[in-house]
């Protein structure tokens, strides 16, 4: 397997599954992500991003 895939969102210690295909990054903590409905009860989010994503601060999920 490709390091990239290796080191996809959904293989990091930070990634919590969202559906199928993306899931909550929980490097950082929430974000505002501003009023965009009335009904919502909050507005702070953690980032969505998609299960093949990647980026630079990527942890394995078996790292102690």
């Amino acid at each position: 397997m490709s390091e990239q895939f290796e080191q996809a969102c959904s293989a990091c210690r930070y990634f919590r599954a969202v559906d199928a295909l993306t899931g909550a990054c929980h490097r950082f903590p929430p974000i505002f992500a501003g009023e965009s409905s009335p009904k919502e009860t909050h507005h702070w989010r953690f980032p969505i991003v998609s299960l093949h994503a990647w980026c630079g601060e990527f942890r394995a999920q078996t790292e102690g």
